[in-house]
């Protein structure tokens, strides 16, 4: 019976061991890097289709701008009001023109930065070391404990690859419907949502470079786990091991949860610039009364 239920084990490892293959395959090379969507013909085509948007829509801000004026009759407070408005018309205006060359430039800077600071075939690298760890372990460990831990290992995996998958997704839509983002720098109402659309931009380019830090760390402790976890406190661990399982599930479990922080990041932006911008005008405030409290003191 236990010759029986060890041969059943063995043969669902072999069987989750090759969709670890098929996973690791299909995540090298693409989970820390991001493609130049700007180059694809259905994102210039939704591009242009913006632009369009947003031309008309600029075209009839100006002359209801216009008309306002006129009816007004160049007031004071409408000539202060469109003097107010114009740099933000401007802005508005060049950048949803030049969205696809912001977006384009942003991408290849980030690229350039994760290939600077992280080796080239750094996800490879790791991958492949949780490939032989695993291969290892199961002749180390085997039984119950070896199959729990590896279902657990290919869905943070399957998870990694859904990440991915949707970052390619966000980038082609924020890219696609970058002009009409920008074009809400115009207004001061608007303006938030423009400045929502750089930080979700920033925080999805952001999330391979993260995720290359965690994973050149993942490397380290996997390959020299003899030198990297006593260092830390740890036991030694053989390749392998229970313990060198568990630091794959903790790698792979961050590296799931960095775009979740930047999805907090974009949308905490608004909340953290209020919040700063609230302080920045209780102090003035307070200096300002104080310096009335000065004036009237002196005789």
């Amino acid at each position: 019976m236990g010759f029986m239920l060890d041969q059943i084990l063995h043969w669902f490892s072999g069987l989750l061991l090759d969709c670890l293959d098929t996973l690791i395959g299909a995540i090298t090379g693409a989970l820390l890097y991001t493609p130049d969507v700007t180059t694809l013909p259905q994102v210039q085509a939704l591009t242009g289709r913006a632009v369009w948007v947003v031309d008309t829509a600029f075209v009839l801000v100006f002359v209801a701008a216009g008309v306002l004026s006129m009816v007004a009759g160049g007031s004071e407070r409408s000539r202060y009001e469109i003097k107010d408005l114009l740099p933000r018309c401007v802005v508005g205006f060049v950048t949803a023109h030049f969205s696809q060359l912001i977006a384009g430039t942003m991408i290849r800077l980030a690229n350039a930065v994760t290939a600077a600071v992280i080796d080239k075939d750094a996800d490879a690298g790791v991958l492949r070391a949780i490939r032989d760890d695993m291969t290892a372990a199961e002749d180390a460990t085997g039984g119950l404990l070896f199959l729990v831990c590896l279902a657990m290992v290919l869905f943070l995996l399957a998870a990694t690859a859904c990440s991915v998958i949707v970052r390619f997704a966000i980038a082609l839509v924020l890219t696609a419907g970058a002009p009409l983002a920008l074009m809400l720098h115009a207004l001061p109402q608007t303006d938030p949502i423009a400045r929502l659309w750089w930080r979700s931009f920033a925080g999805m380019l952001a999330v391979p470079v993260c995720q290359g830090f965690v994973l050149f760390a993942a490397q380290w402790m996997l390959l020299d786990s003899a030198t990297m976890l006593p260092s830390l406190g740890l036991p030694a661990a053989d390749p392998g091991g229970v313990l060198n399982i568990f630091v794959v599930m903790v790698l792979l479990w961050t590296t799931v949860k960095v775009p979740s922080l930047m999805r907090r990041y974009a949308t905490s932006g608004a909340r953290t610039s209020n919040a700063l911008g609230a302080v920045v005008r209780v102090v003035v405030v307070q200096q300002l009364t104080r310096g009335l409290r000065l004036m009237r003191a002196v005789p």
